[in-house]
């Protein structure tokens, strides 16, 4: 018997180590060659208004990366999803790039529920049935409850000035809260992509690579000017949003804002006519995409970005100072969105939070 398999047992042995080998590649474990690459920001991106070729004098080289990972697989949001939603492809206990950001980022983020008024009654008997009727216990520090108001009612017109304001107002603020906590969470885990590649260059992961480009992308800049995507990825001061909604679309009356959801007056490409949008969450995620790109806005980058470096809060009341290309009026129009904010004292709904955030 034992002469009998002894032959089969030597003849296994010469084919014993390949057989483990090819089983070994077929695994994925063997990375001796560069995988093909994956562009994951037709996925994550959206497009960006206008375009920025801002300069900053101090850019932070990136580390060649000569491997791409595989065993991605994004797939688009279902059909029945909100677009605007962040969602974490990747689990984030494994703390991958945007997907698990810095701390309790993506925790603290808070979906909002959306709501369609078809009539100004209908959006204020929305706001009684959530208690969200004085906007003076906001001012005085409580939460905006997590609502989205997705489209301006077509007869606010028909209310007198006082409750047209009060009215728009408590629809933009948590829509306007909502955008700038999703680009807190981006230039929470930027700064701290940052700060890691100043420790150690060689530092950054695949999947942080893919998230970089990415941001890069949507910011309209390169992923190696890193110091230029700070400057870029940062909120805008609900007061001037507030502000500048109200005079672009006359506190929501005007035909652009009841037909296309434009509040803040940006114009299509090479026409006349503004800009329409699906939804007004679209519409203000337009807007601050605007300022944080657009070359024409470069100096409110620049205003903003020193004040986080003196460590001030940010003011719209004087970062509105430096958008005298936002309108023809130049001067006239800062002016005039200053003496908005004074006269509704929206400055108090710059320090504002979403309930829940």
């Amino acid at each position: 018997m034992y002469c009998a398999i002894r032959p089969a047992i030597n003849r296994g042995r010469q084919y014993a180590f390949p057989v483990v080998w090819a089983a070994v590649l077929a695994s994925g474990v063997g990375l001796s060659e560069p995988l093909p690459s994956f562009d994951a920001a037709p996925y994550l991106s959206f497009a960006p208004i206008g375009k920025a070729q801002a300069s900053s004098p101090d850019e932070v080289t990136l580390a060649a990366m000569d491997v791409e990972p595989q065993a991605l697989n994004f797939l688009p949001p279902p059909a029945n999803e909100p677009d605007d939603i962040h969602r974490s492809i990747i689990d984030p206990s494994m703390g991958h790039g945007r997907f698990a950001a810095p701390g309790n980022a993506l925790r603290r983020q808070v979906q909002l529920r959306a709501v369609s008024p078809r009539t100004a009654d209908e959006l204020a008997g929305f706001f009684r049935n959530v208690s969200f009727t004085l906007l003076t216990d906001i001012r005085q520090g409580e939460a905006v409850p997590a609502i989205k108001v997705d489209r301006v009612p077509a007869d606010l017109e028909k209310k007198d000035g006082f409750e047209r304001k009060q009215l728009f107002i408590t629809a933009i603020l948590p829509v306007v809260l909502e955008v700038n906590q999703r680009v807190t969470v981006d230039r929470e885990q930027l700064l701290a992509l940052r700060d890691k590649l100043a420790v150690d260059p060689f530092s950054m992961s695949p999947i942080d690579r893919i998230w970089l480009d990415d941001l890069a992308d949507r910011y309209d800049t390169t992923p190696d000017r890193i110091d230029e995507l700070v400057r870029r990825v940062d909120i805008v001061p609900p007061s001037m949003a507030i502000a500048q909604g109200g005079v672009e679309s006359g506190w929501g009356t005007s035909f652009a804002a009841r037909t296309g959801n434009a509040l803040f007056g940006q114009m299509k490409a090479g026409s006349a006519m503004p800009l329409p949008f699906p939804n007004v969450g679209e519409s203000t995620e337009a807007y601050i995409v605007n300022l944080n790109t657009h070359p024409a806005y470069a100096g409110f980058r620049a205003a903003r970005a020193a004040a986080r470096e003196r460590g001030e809060d940010l003011e719209g009341y004087r970062l509105i100072g430096t958008l005298l290309r936002y309108s023809e009026r130049g001067l006239g129009y800062v002016q005039f969105v200053r003496q908005i904010m004074r006269e509704n004292d929206l400055h108090d709904f710059d320090k504002a939070k979403l309930s829940g955030f």
